[in-house]
């Protein structure tokens, strides 16, 4: 009878220390489940870190050059420039032999 008390309290101990160990493989699993998770949040963080920085600078490489264009396209319509690229082309002013003036409700080519 003393035989199978001991070998109970050994098996209940053994049964416990089962349990014991099972309850902190999930822990250490739950636990390294959690650590991972962690560091994934980091990493998409970091890389959205990265992603904002990258169009912030192509934002302002974009406005830098619509500034640009603006300017040249400012400078491209100023009168004196049209002026001389239509003399460059071949246009002058028209002469008064070029004018050509029609009456009011007289209708051109009948």
């Amino acid at each position: 009878m003393a035989i199978q008390k001991v070998t109970k309290k050994k098996e209940k101990r053994q049964s416990g220390n089962f349990i014991l160990s099972t309850g902190m493989i999930v822990l250490i699993l739950i636990v390294v489940g959690l650590s991972l998770v962690y560091v994934r949040i980091k990493v998409e963080e970091l890389s959205l870190g990265y992603e904002i920085s990258r169009n912030k600078k192509k934002t302002e490489d974009l406005l830098k050059e619509n500034r640009m264009l603006q300017s040249d396209f400012m400078k491209l319509k100023s009168p004196e420039k049209l002026e001389k690229s239509a003399i460059e082309l071949g246009f002058k002013f028209p002469t008064q032999e070029d004018i050509i003036f029609i009456e009011k409700n007289k209708v051109v080519g009948k």
